[in-house]
């Protein structure tokens, strides 16, 4: 017999062995927390916005949003439902902030699930239709009305796949273009990815729930009827800290015209598996 006929035979299984174990850990590292609760408090006008997020079976099943101070909050209020189809997909959104005018946000798919637009309706009357773009990255790079009554947007992206760039025409506020840098770590909103059909159509400038990772600067340009300028009065920065999993504990965000101000300190609960 070869004496060399058995080390030849166990360096294959061995390195089977480690390739598995490896492959092992790699699929246990990764298991997103799921943002639950997300408390915002405004110094400058003294009130915190509570914002609590229900799942079921791992997804996002209801959005319910207010001011705890006053109990009530006519802009920010958030009392959403998320529904979805047979493939796992959102059905649509309906938004019952205010009971006397449901909103209602239908999914339109095509033949591969992708999202391709959004039908708005309110008391069951269309208002508008929401166009939907992706790259060949299949990353979202533009929403528009397409009425032009409502929401329009470009997106630009950097290297790491972050939205750096953010354009919003939207018919009733002033044309801007948001700009972003970020960190290294999970952006909060990752254990949802559902989120991002509500950002569709409820964006919120200061938080954007797709791309990896969390912003830490904002500027903000916006158009005076010939060029886009930019609002150095509302240049922000971040100070972020962290959980044992890389996720967002608390964000401040700081206003560096008003003497390194913190306009807002947000406070996130995750449920992790």
């Amino acid at each position: 017999m070869n004496k060399n006929y058995l080390p030849v035979k166990r360096i294959p299984l061995f390195l089977l062995l480690i390739t598995i174990f490896n492959s092992c850990q790699k699929t246990e590292s990764f298991q997103p927390c799921r943002l639950e609760k997300w408390v915002q408090e405004n110094p400058l006008n003294k009130s915190f916005h509570y914002d609590n997020i229900s799942l079921k079976d791992g997804r996002i099943e209801k959005m319910f949003s207010y001011d705890i101070d006053i109990n009530k909050d006519t802009l920010n209020k958030v009392i959403v439902f998320f529904e979805y189809n047979q493939k796992g997909k959102v059905k649509a959104v309906r938004d019952e902030s205010n009971p006397f005018r449901v909103k209602r946000f239908e999914g339109v798919y095509d033949n591969k699930d992708k999202l391709t637009g959004i039908i708005q309706k309110t008391d069951n009357n269309i208002e508008d239709e929401i166009v939907i773009d992706y790259d060949a990255q299949n990353r979202l790079v533009g929403v528009t009305s397409r009425y032009l009554l409502g929401i329009n947007r470009n997106i630009d992206y950097d290297a790491n796949g972050n939205p750096y760039s953010i354009f919003r025409g939207d018919v009733t506020s002033t044309p801007s273009i948001s700009e972003y840098t970020f960190d290294d770590k999970r952006n909060f909103f990752s254990g949802i990815p559902e989120i991002q059909f509500y950002w569709i159509f409820r964006p919120q400038s200061s938080f954007v729930p797709f791309g990896d990772n969390n912003i830490v600067s904002t500027k903000l340009y916006l158009f005076d009827g010939k060029e886009f300028t930019e609002a150095t009065n509302q240049r922000s920065k971040r100070e972020i800290s962290y959980n044992e999993k890389g996720y967002p504990e608390t964000i401040k965000i700081i206003r560096e015209n008003l003497s390194s101000t913190v306009t807002n300190i947000s406070s996130f609960g995750y449920l992790c598996n």
